[in-house]
C-alpha cells in the first residue's frame, strides 16, 4: 500500500511538472466530463452550452487549477443562474511567447465594442456592448490606451467602462491570470446594472470566467456565467437567457483575439 501510495505521488509531480512546461494531454483526457459527442462536436468548431444547478454540476471545466477556478467563481457567492460553455480552436498556438501575444490581444478591450447577439424583441442580430474603453477606476469616463505587456504578468488586473445594450453605461473589472500552463479571464460588473430604473444586479452580481487551456487537439476554452439577479428584476427578465447571451458574446470574443494573437 505504501508503494502504491508513493507511486500516485510520483505520477501526480510528473503531471504537474509536465502541466508547467506546457504539455497538452489529449481532450477527452483534459476534460473527462465531455461525453464522445461533445469532443466530436468540438473537433467540428460547434459551441457547447449548458445550464448547471451548481458548481458541482458542471461538466465543462477542465482538470486542474484552471477547472477549480471556474468552479471557484460561482462558490464565491450564492448565485441562481448559472451557465457554462466550451469551444475548442483548432488552429492556435500556446507556446510563452504567443500567450503573451493572446494577453495583449484581450487586454485590448476597445475590441469588445460592436460584439453581437441575437435579440428576440428586434428579431435578429444587436450590438450588445458599445463603447468599451480601460479606465481608472470603476464610474470613471475618462478613456485610458489598451495596455500592452513585454513580459507573462502572473496576475494584472484593471478595469473598463461599457456601454450594454440593456443596462447602460456599465463598468467592469477584467482580470487575466495564469494558472499553471492555462490562462484565467474574468470580468464582473463594479456598479450596479440597472434597465428602467430597477436595479437588477448589485455591484459583483455577475461574473464571468474564461479558461483558456492547451490541448492535444489545439486551444480549449471553457467559460462560466455566475450572476445573482434582483428578484424582481427576476421575475421581469429571463436571466438564463440574458446571461447565456452575455457569456457566448464574451466567449466568442475571447475566441476571436485568441486568433488574432496566435495565429497558426
Amino acid at each position: 500500500m505504501h508503494i502504491e501510495f508513493r507511486r500516485a505521488l510520483l505520477i501526480s509531480a510528473v503531471l504537474w511538472w509536465l502541466g508547467t512546461i506546457g504539455f497538452a494531454l489529449p481532450l477527452r483526457e483534459a476534460v473527462p466530463g465531455l461525453s464522445e459527442k461533445e469532443i466530436v462536436d468540438l473537433r467540428a468548431g460547434q459551441t457547447l452550452l449548458e445550464g448547471p444547478a451548481d458548481a458541482t454540476a458542471m461538466r465543462f471545466p477542465p482538470k486542474g487549477p484552471a477547472g477549480s477556478a471556474l468552479r471557484s467563481l460561482s462558490e464565491q457567492f450564492k448565485a441562481p443562474v448559472y451557465v457554462e460553455s466550451a469551444f475548442l480552436v483548432t488552429d492556435g498556438l500556446f507556446d510563452a511567447s504567443e500567450k503573451l501575444k493572446i494577453i495583449n490581444a484581450l487586454l485590448d478591450a476597445e475590441s469588445l465594442s460592436g460584439v453581437t447577439y441575437y435579440s428576440e424583441r428586434k428579431q435578429g442580430i444587436a450590438v450588445l456592448y458599445d463603447d468599451v474603453y480601460r479606465v481608472a477606476a470603476p464610474g470613471s469616463t475618462k478613456r485610458l490606451p489598451p495596455l500592452t505587456l513585454t513580459e507573462l504578468p502572473e496576475a494584472l488586473e484593471t478595469f473598463i467602462h461599457l456601454r450594454d445594450s440593456n443596462f447602460g453605461s456599465s463598468w467592469y473589472a477584467l482580470e487575466l491570470r495564469q494558472a499553471r500552463g492555462a490562462l484565467l479571464f474574468t470580468m464582473q460588473n463594479k456598479k450596479p446594472l440597472s434597465f428602467a430604473f430597477l436595479q437588477a444586479f448589485a455591484v459583483d452580481g455577475v461574473r464571468m470566467r474564461v479558461a483558456i487551456t492547451p490541448v492535444e487537439e489545439g486551444i480549449y476554452i471553457a467559460a462560466i456565467c455566475a450572476a445573482n439577479p434582483a428578484k424582481l428584476a427576476a421575475s421581469m427578465v429571463d436571466m438564463y437567457s440574458a446571461m447565456e447571451k452575455r457569456l457566448r458574446a464574451v466567449q466568442g470574443w475571447v475566441v476571436e483575439r485568441i486568433k488574432k494573437g496566435s495565429p497558426r
